[in-house]
């Protein structure tokens, strides 16, 4: 047979003598790399299980494998994981299917659906197909015989290893056993199609069930659209009220609530460099505080003594400026003049505990320079050119200072939310309405009556995942931008083929050595060797290049394209990275070769693709042989083990100076799953197995083992450790069920092409018929794929209306249920069911005070009520924290890290994680918030220190009073331990009180 890569003459082929760098065995599959491959995965995974198992229930086996049980809110809690391997895999086995949607949400559900769905699909047609196949294509195959050509020569057939049990074995004098190919491949075919339209219906029905449920129905992101390309006219919320109050019982415009986004980007600059430079002042802070502590531990009572004489900042804590209390920066520019004359004063400050223990010189300085505004600004080694007066100050001094002056020109900037000229209107908006199925209708119906004008339109947004610097995309640029994200992902083709077929060369070294003439000296290596680097090694590098890199650039493209929510982006991320899989990792490397000579090939003559495929696929199984080893074995262990994240807790972070702040986040913050990421790359694992079903049936073993290993991997994952903010509810699910058509269709085409390759004894084609049939069978698959498509499509993403009537029931039965609960929550957020008493009741600020309409829906007006409500509740929180809190006495490390947990579950338990955990003046002032930028609702940061047996931390924070509100100290939960560690019992003091609610929005 020609080989389609023996007419290049490209770079490769260059640097191998001229004979491509195939993934095909020249001699067969090379049953030594095989099994050497099978060893070593076998090892990482027992391994892997063993070390699992022997953590799981330690000290730090709790924070890595089941922070579920201790971490998260009471509703989402699970029980501890059990110690015997035998309960585990029970209880793995027994969570039922509401548990896991309650636990780990829809995607989280789905993507367990997936494993299974495809576990279904394969397990009975490997009983089937392997026990048919192997038979007939191992009994009287072509083996080592020889066979007699047409010209009368003798040659032997040399088909060795693995190919003994695959396609190419048949040996050509009994070419009517490619009946049974045929009849297996329509078999499977069928099978694969009832299965997927039976998940497809499933699919509807589970996220149709979800999507109506009580719960669901009272979240704010259930009853909210978002529009966008909003043409200028309608850029107001009364011209926006006017156009959407048809879905409204009566016109009533009161039952509409309207967001329209504004462009915060300089707001947003200020607060990105004020958290930086808070960051920059706790660990400079800590820094002294471990400095001045290791002196006190080595003399504390000489100091003790000496401190008692001296004068320090404890004895006579400086007054506040009265003009840094006042709740705006009304007067910015006088409050800016009062912070120059306190950080004049906090510069030369010497009654400051920690120059009892430390010397002037210990403490950072920073070189400012005179700005052209007059202000002083870092100097920079980037910026040498900038000239001016200089000088060199303390950097804690500064950094104090920069951020209180930073807070007085934010707060002075979220007076004026609603000026034009500082912020200007962008195209998008966010209409909230009364009912779930009136912001159904709203999306589903056109809007405007000029093409592209105010879409495409968003149902399902969650406040928390909205990309807020996607906000302003017009027709043109979402066109300009996914023009150009094509163009770089096909760049990205382009470059990766390059190391991928790199790899595929690998994987055939000991071919190359016989075959390549400057490669010769390979064969003096052991065996061994080169099997191992042409086994396990590229199989393992190969994953880790495709699985780190890859899903990074493709989240890249799906922002750039101007995906405006988070769960948007993980879709447009697995069609990328899906897409990226099957022409890179599937396709080219099944053919051996790379974009550049396919492409013109396949555009020359588009023919010859199934003779393409049918002349590679073949030959090419050993390499997916190696990888799918390494998948199910090796990957599916390090899923369980997580080795990166114990490497990174317990090695890497130590050796960092981390501040309580950055304690805190790695000790409470719970991985979440990239959605992208793992199902495009199952997806592609159920390709390989559908293209390699029928040629090489061995194949489904090992589909087949690696999905039931990761089926068993990710149930325990999902279900006690991960906890995902994105989701999807399940369109996830249903992208990658489409994607599996992509393996089938290439099945099919290759097996046209084999069917006619197929020659008997005397060089005929010996498989016309099961060609034509084939044929028919992939219109056939086709025109099911498109029926069906467009069957099911239309109840993807939107309600029937037939579920409204049993959807209402249900959610007013909720609603009576609760009793504590006197209104619905459409109604405290600001959309009365009572009409008429809501235009007797005079509008109330959060503090009580009346407000004229037009004013309370300023949006400046909504964020300071916001604000107030959030400030409320962080002290409610604050105090119901402190009530738990106990200072821990020295123990062993082990126990003491249980103990540590305990106290921080107990913190996170205080934090309300429902809207019925507020008051109704909190809950409608955060609803009527919850679709405004969050940066519109920033609050002032609390630089977070440890406490120390010095006292230092007690002592900065009376020093810092002088700033007024404008820069808060503590130490509240946090405390440096005798060996100079930082422990932390409690999220930061500035964590938003409500950051557990962006689940129930």
């Amino acid at each position: 047979m020609n080989n389609v890569n023996s007419t290049g003459n490209g770079t490769f082929e260059t640097w191998f003598g001229g004979a491509p760098a195939n993934v095909q065995a020249q001699e067969g599959i090379q049953l030594r790399a095989f099994f050497l491959n099978l060893a070593v995965s076998f090892g990482l995974f027992a391994s892997a299980i063993l070390a699992f198992f022997l953590l799981k229930s330690s000290a730090i086996g709790r924070r890595i494998y089941q922070p579920k049980t201790y971490l998260v809110q009471d509703r989402l809690r699970v029980d501890a994981v059990p110690t015997d391997p035998i309960t585990w895999i029970r209880r793995i086995f027994s969570i039922r299917d509401d548990e896991l949607r309650l636990k780990c949400g829809l995607d989280g559900y789905f993507f367990i659906r997936f494993l299974r769905a495809i576990l279904v699909i394969f397990v009975p047609l490997t009983a089937i197909v392997v026990t048919v196949l192997l038979p007939i294509n191992y009994n009287n195959g072509k083996g080592n015989t020889f066979h007699t050509t047409t010209d009368g020569n003798r040659v032997r057939w040399n088909v060795a290893g693995l190919d003994t049990l695959s396609w190419q074995n048949v040996d050509p004098a009994r070419t009517n056993r490619y009946w049974a190919h045929l009849v297996c491949a329509i078999l499977v075919i069928s099978w694969s199609l009832f299965r997927l339209y039976r998940e497809k219906v499933h699919f509807i029905d589970v996220r149709q069930q979800f999507l109506t449920s009580p719960e669901h129905r009272l979240k704010a992101s259930a009853r909210t659209i978002l529009v966008t390309n909003i043409p200028s006219e309608y850029r107001s919320k009364e011209a926006l009220e006017a156009l959407y109050d048809i879905f409204v019982d009566n016109d009533d415009r009161t039952r509409l609530t309207v967001w329209v986004n504004r462009d915060y980007k300089s707001l947003r600059v200020l607060v990105a460099r004020r958290r930086g430079l808070r960051h920059a002042l706790e660990k400079e802070e800590l820094r002294i505080l471990r400095m001045c502590n290791n002196k006190f531990r080595k003399n504390g009572e000489v100091l003790i003594e000496n401190q008692t004489k001296e004068k320090t900042s404890l004895d006579s804590p400086p007054p506040a400026s009265p003009l840094l209390q006042e709740e705006y920066g009304a007067q910015s520019e006088k409050a800016e003049e009062t912070l120059t004359r306190i950080f004049d004063r906090d510069c030369s400050e010497e009654t400051q505990l920690w120059r009892n223990y430390l010397k002037p010189s210990a403490a950072s300085q920073v070189s400012l320079v005179r700005g052209k505004d007059d202000d002083w600004i870092p100097t920079s080694l980037f910026k040498f050119w900038v000239s001016g007066e200089k000088k060199r100050v303390p950097k804690v001094a500064w950094l104090r200072t920069e951020i209180a002056r930073l807070t007085v020109r934010i707060d002075a900037l979220l007076a004026k939310l609603d000026n034009e000229e500082l912020f200007k209107k962008q195209n998008s908006a966010f209409i909230q309405f009364d009912r779930q199925m009136a912001a159904h209708m709203a999306c589903s119906l056109v809007s405007h009556n000029k093409a592209g004008r105010m879409s495409p339109r968003f149902l399902e947004v969650a406040p928390h995942e909205v990309i807020w610097a996607n906000m302003d995309v017009t027709s043109l640029g979402r066109f300009v931008r996914t023009t150009i994200a094509l163009i770089l992902f096909v760049a990205m083709l382009l470059l990766w083929s390059i190391p991928t077929t790199i790899l595929g060369s690998l994987s055939q070294l000991g071919s190359l050595s016989y075959s390549v003439t400057w490669l010769a000296w390979l064969k003096e290596w052991p065996s061994w060797i080169l099997g191992l680097i042409s086994g396990p090694l590229v199989s393992i590098l190969l994953a880790l290049l495709i699985q780190l890199v890859v899903p990074a650039l493709a989240r890249k493209l799906a922002v750039l394209v101007g995906s405006p929510t988070r769960s948007k982006r993980e879709v447009i991320t697995q069609d990328f990275y899906f897409t990226f899989l099957f022409i890179e990792l599937v396709l080219l490397t099944a053919v051996s070769s790379s974009v550049v000579k396919i492409v013109p090939l396949i555009v020359d003559n588009p023919v010859s693709i199934p003779t393409l495929l049918a002349t590679n696929v073949p030959t090419s199984a050993n390499y997916f042989f190696n990888y799918l080893i390494v998948q199910s074995l090796g990957f599916s262990g390090s899923v369980l083990f997580q080795y990166l994240r114990i490497l990174y807790i317990t090695t890497i972070w130590p050796w960092f100076t981390q501040t309580p702040r950055e304690e805190a986040w790695l000790q409470t913050t719970i991985p979440h799953q990239m959605w992208g990421n793992v199902y495009s790359l199952f997806t592609n694992f159920a390709v390989i197995g559908f293209i390699f079903c029928v040629v090489s049936p061995l194949m489904m073993i090992f589909v087949s083992v690696t999905f039931s290993l990761f089926w068993v991997a990710y149930r325990h994952n999902y279900y006690y450790v991960q906890r995902n903010k994105i989701d999807t509810h399940g369109l996830l699910f249903n992208n990658a069920l489409s994607q599996l058509f992509a393996g089938i269709y290439v099945m099919e085409i290759a097996l046209i092409g084999l069917f006619l390759l197929v020659r008997d004894s005397d060089e005929n084609v010996a498989c016309k018929a099961q060609a034509v049939i084939m044929i028919v069978v992939i219109i056939l698959t086709a025109a099911f794929h498109f029926v069906m498509e467009q069957h099911l499509r239309p109840l993807y993403e939107f309600l029937p209306v037939t579920v409204e009537d049993s959807a209402a029931d249900a959610e007013r039965q909720l609603l009576i249920t609760h009793n504590d609960v006197e209104v619905s929550l459409e109604q405290e957020c600001g959309t009365p069911i009572d009409a008429e008493a809501s235009e007797r009741a005079p509008p109330k600020l959060l503090d009580g005070s009346s407000a004229d309409p037009a004013r309370m829906r300023s949006t400046s007006m909504t964020a300071r009520n916001a604000r107030k409500a959030l400030l409320g509740l962080k002290k409610d929180v604050a105090a119901r924290i402190t009530d738990v809190q106990i200072r821990l006495p020295a123990t062993s490390s082990l126990s003491r890290r249980r103990e540590v947990g305990d106290q921080l579950s107990a913190a996170i338990a205080r934090y309300p994680d429902e809207l019925t955990d507020l008051t109704p003046d909190e809950r409608a002032a955060q609803l009527k918030a919850a679709f405004q930028d969050p940066v519109t609702r920033e609050s002032a940061p609390v630089i977070w220190i440890p406490q120390d047996p010095a006292g230092i931390s007690d002592d900065v924070m009376q020093q810092a009073r002088k700033f007024g509100r404008f820069l808060q100290y503590s130490n509240q939960g946090a405390y440096l331990t005798e060996k100079n560690k930082v422990e932390v019992t409690q999220p930061a003091p500035d964590t938003r009180p409500d950051w557990l609610l962006d689940w129930v929005l």
